[in-house]
């Protein structure tokens, strides 16, 4: 388990409830942990673009709540439908710093999120994605800064 998603799993509200999206799930880690600590999640939409990720997502992931998907997570995935969106995007691929790709895994948030909606997202503390959440979202706010990750709260 990588350090910035343990860091979000262990932030994760109590009060998380409803439709919730995982962009980005990889192998299932974020999903499970809102399944043991959110009673009223009703339902994951697990989404990865690697399909390695998705078929250990579906061998991790067998909740009847939980959908998961073999998409892009950049991109829109229906509009209002999620209550709440929790990511840790990367920012690579292959070798090559990619901060761009966390920004389409914001506008996808954005866009998937229903009024009032929150996304909660964990990226490593150099990572430029204030001024996306200030262009994307009615507000938002940092929760923590701790051990080069930063913990970000934005609300639709």
């Amino acid at each position: 388990i990588d350090a910035g998603s343990a860091l979000l799993a262990a932030h994760l509200p109590a009060s998380l409830a409803g439709v919730v999206a995982d962009l980005g799930c990889g192998w299932g880690y974020l999903s499970a942990e809102i399944l043991a600590r959110c009673p009223g999640v009703t339902r994951i939409d697990a989404v990865d673009a690697d399909s390695r990720a998705v078929a250990l997502a579906r061998q991790n992931l067998t909740d009847p709540r939980v959908s998961v998907r073999w998409a892009d997570a950049t991109q829109p995935h229906g509009v209002a439908q999620w209550d709440a969106v929790v990511m840790n995007p990367p920012f690579h691929q292959g070798r090559a710093a990619v901060p761009d790709l966390g920004k389409g895994f914001i506008r996808a948030a954005a866009h998937g999120l229903k009024p009032g909606g929150k996304l909660l997202l964990v990226a490593n503390r150099s990572l430029p994605y204030e001024a996306d959440l200030e262009a994307e979202f009615k507000s938002w706010r940092s929760l923590l800064d701790q051990d080069g990750f930063k913990l970000l709260e934005a609300t639709r």
